[in-house]
């Protein structure tokens, strides 16, 4: 079941709501104030790489590599 994030367009509150598919398209209401006008909001688990995409495998910052201080002689 996917989890679907707001945020209340009246009082700010952040919220989650686990649902179906089906029940997507029923009237969310904020769970703190109740209000009905509510925003979705772009969470970290509905976001995806393109498929083309490449991140590097390894951190980015200076490389010592081979020649680089590694405290052994």
């Amino acid at each position: 079941m996917p989890i679907y994030e707001y945020v209340c367009n009246d009082c700010d509150n952040m919220f989650e709501i686990l649902t179906t598919s089906s029940k997507v398209a029923e009237k969310v209401q904020c769970s703190k104030c109740k209000s009905e006008k509510v925003t979705k909001i772009m969470s970290a688990g509905s976001f995806r790489l393109n498929s083309g995409t490449s991140l590097p495998s390894t951190p980015s910052g200076p490389s010592l590599g081979c020649a680089g201080k590694s405290g052994f002689s």
